[in-house]
C-alpha cells in the first residue's frame, strides 16, 4: 500500500519508511503510538494541522511533500 499525507494514521504506522519520516520532526512518535488510539482513523495529513501538534504550515507541507513520495 503506497503511503501518503492522506492515509490514515494506523497505515502509516506499518510503514517503516513513513514511520522514519515522522520521527524526524517528532523524536520518541513510535514510542507514543499506543496512545493514538482515538486518532487511528484520522488523515495523518490533517492531525498534522491540529495546533496541539506544534508545527508551523511551512513544516506541515514539507513533512506532507515526503510523505507524499513514498506514494509516486
Amino acid at each position: 500500500m503506497a503511503i501518503t499525507s492522506k492515509s490514515s494514521l494506523k497505515d502509516v504506522l506499518q510503514s517503516e519508511e513513513a514511520c522514519a519520516i515522522i520521527e524526524e520532526y517528532f523524536p520518541g512518535f513510535m514510542e507514543r503510538s499506543a496512545e493514538f488510539g482515538p486518532v487511528m482513523g484520522m488523515k495523518i495529513g490533517s492531525l498534522l494541522k491540529f495546533p496541539q501538534v506544534g508545527l508551523d504550515r511551512a513544516t506541515v507541507k514539507e513533512l506532507c511533500a515526503k510523505l507524499d513520495q513514498l506514494g509516486e
